[in-house]
């Protein structure tokens, strides 16, 4: 080691040129890492593009299969069978061409055809088609006009066909012809007057709806008609009605031996007759009316001498059934009266007094020939006895009021059948109710046009004559309700042909009235079944299936609960014959001619 100084110069270059050596091999190793990191995504890919040559490989392998053996590729199999099906329907297509062809009117040819009329002898009112059909409708002067315009037609060339289907008299002139008003949907403007104020009401509050109570209207003591129930002696009658229809009471007590008893009806509601049958042991006691001119109704009985027994009352009606048909039944002990011994001389012949025989007929009788009166608001009650027993009652009427007389609460075997004769007119009525309701009363409803008395026979239709075959007849006024036309004609039409144009009915009342309509001919129907007077109902005919010849209908009006008003119709259906025009066929139907009259037209194209 010497003294010598230090050179930072040289050291300085010392350094510098050790640097790059140490630093080599670490670069080395950066470049090997990146080749790597490059091989690797390489060699995927490498892997990827071999799969993808392998599959591709196969594919073609599988095509060139199909090809050689001819089944072709699978989009052609599917492209052979859209063709397939896609000339299916082109050859369905042309099919139903000709027929679509032949339903496409040409508006434009034929309708200068249909309206060269002469518009002082004929006017079409409408035109309709169906399917390749036309239905050319309107009126005309007469028949003669009709066969014209039908023979213009055919000789026109544009039609298949002509068929004449109806020809239908009017009563009006063809000159002056009923205006038709259509009316229109919309709303007219109103002008309300700017100088007096209008109101718009407040909205009213809709009540909820409450639950009421069904009301009883039998008595305290039902169901006693198989039961009897209990009632005791010297208290306060029990109160009975005879509700509902047919209703029979019983009651039972206890009768002491050798004591006597009064069972008694009494306060008898208007149309109440009682009759009491009273059973005592093996004993029976009736009783209907206990003096003349009563209708309640009183037994007295005594109980055995050697014991209690018990008794069992019924009470029947003779009268009229109903909520308020009441009676008070009472039973009472008696004490029986000692006869006092009156003496008789022995040379007197003693005189046998008969006894009175019941008439069982009703209070009216009688009145199989001469009516008795019964007044507007009355209501009777009568049976059918004796056998071939007829009532007859009598009614003021006025002139323009409108009277309805009608049976009601008939008992079993009864079927009123009700003529009413007045002013040489005649109305009768079976059963206003329809068949299968099993109700057999009648009611006739009929105006008066004058002053008078109308006469109403009553007859059983059942047949079946006894006391107890009873029933009610009223007699009240009514509103009255009136039809234009009272009778309907479709006219004649050709067999098969299409149906007659509908008719109209006017329904008027002497007051809004409800009405109902009904039918038991198929072929007839209405536009409505109910409605108010006054109404427009329109009936349709339906010709389909009728045979040739004359068919009668009728539809019945209903209003005021029981009258009814019956509308009878009738149609002509006439076979086909052929007449010659221009040497072509035209078919019309077989109808009167009516020259003179203006007609009303169907015509087939």
């Amino acid at each position: 080691m010497t003294d010598r100084p230090i050179d930072f110069e040289e050291n300085r270059y010392a350094n510098v040129t050790n640097g790059p050596r140490r630093l080599r091999p670490a670069v080395l190793w950066l470049g090997v890492l990146g080749l790597v990191i490059l091989f690797i995504p390489l060699t995927f890919m490498s892997i990827l593009l071999s799969n993808q040559a392998d599959r591709l490989a196969s594919e073609v392998e599988s095509l060139q299969t199909l090809v050689e053996s001819g089944q072709g590729l699978p989009q052609e199999q599917v492209l052979s069978v859209t063709l397939t099906a896609v000339s299916q329907q082109t050859d369905q297509m042309t099919q139903i061409l000709p027929t679509l062809a032949a339903e496409n009117v040409d508006w434009a040819a034929i309708m200068p055809l249909i309206n060269n009329v002469d518009a002082d002898a004929i006017r079409i009112s409408s035109l309709e088609q169906v399917g390749n059909q036309l239905f050319i409708r309107g009126r005309a002067a007469n028949d003669d006009t009709v066969t014209q315009y039908a023979q213009q037609l055919e000789s026109s060339g544009q039609f298949a066909q002509v068929v004449v289907q109806t020809i239908v008299p009017l009563p009006e002139p063809f000159l002056s012809p009923t205006p038709t008003v259509v009316q229109s949907t919309a709303v007219p403007p109103t002008t309300t007057p700017t100088s007096t104020p209008t109101s718009t009401p407040k909205p009213t509050s809709v009540p909820m709806a409450t639950w009421t109570p069904t009301p009883k209207l039998t008595d305290d003591y039902e169901w006693d008609d198989t039961t009897p129930k209990p009632i005791f002696l010297g208290t306060p009658s029990q109160l009975h009605n005879f509700y509902p229809n047919f209703d029979v009471d019983h009651v039972t007590f206890l009768a002491k031996m050798g004591r006597s008893y009064e069972i008694s009806t009494d306060f008898l509601a208007p149309g109440v007759d009682t009759l009491l049958t009273v059973t005592v042991g093996d004993t029976t006691l009736t009783n209907d009316d206990a003096a003349l001119g009563l209708l309640s109704s009183s037994v007295i009985m005594q109980a055995p001498a050697d014991s209690d027994v018990e008794v069992l009352v019924q009470v029947s009606n003779r009268g009229v059934y109903g909520a308020d048909k009441w009676y008070d039944l009472l039973v009472e002990e008696v004490i029986p009266t000692t006869p006092t011994a009156t003496q008789t001389p022995t040379t007197a012949v003693p005189t046998v007094t008969p006894s009175a025989t019941a008439d069982l007929r009703d209070i009216y009788e009688p009145n199989d020939i001469d009516p008795n009166p019964i007044a507007v608001g009355e209501t009777q009650i009568h049976n059918f006895y004796p056998s071939g027993d007829v009532d007859k009652v009598e009614i003021l009427v006025k002139n323009g009021r409108f009277y309805q007389i009608l049976t009601s609460q008939l008992a079993v075997g009864v079927d009123t059948a009700v003529t009413v004769d007045f002013n040489g007119e005649s109305w009768q009525n079976d059963d206003y109710d329809l068949p299968g309701s099993d109700n057999f009363a009648s009611a006739v409803c009929f105006p008066a046009e004058v002053d008078g008395t109308a006469v109403a026979t009553i007859s059983n239709v059942g047949q079946q004559f006894a006391p107890s075959k009873t029933y009610i007849v009223t007699v009240q006024e009514v509103p009255f309700l009136t039809v234009d036309p009272e009778a309907l004609d479709f006219g004649t039409l050709i067999e098969a042909s299409g149906n007659p144009p509908s008719q109209t009915l006017q329904i008027e009342g002497s007051e809004p009235l409800d009405w109902a309509v009904m039918t038991e001919t198929t072929w007839l129907s209405t536009d409505i079944v109910t409605g108010t007077t006054p109404t427009t109902l329109t009936i349709t005919a339906d010709i389909s299936g009728l045979a040739v010849g004359l068919h009668k209908g009728e539809i019945t009006l209903g209003w005021a609960d029981f009258c009814r008003q019956t509308i009878p119709v009738t149609l002509q259906i006439d076979p086909v014959v052929s007449f010659d025009f221009n040497g072509r066929s035209l078919f019309a139907a077989k109808a009167a001619l009516f020259q003179d009259e203006a007609v009303e037209f169907v015509i087939a194209v």
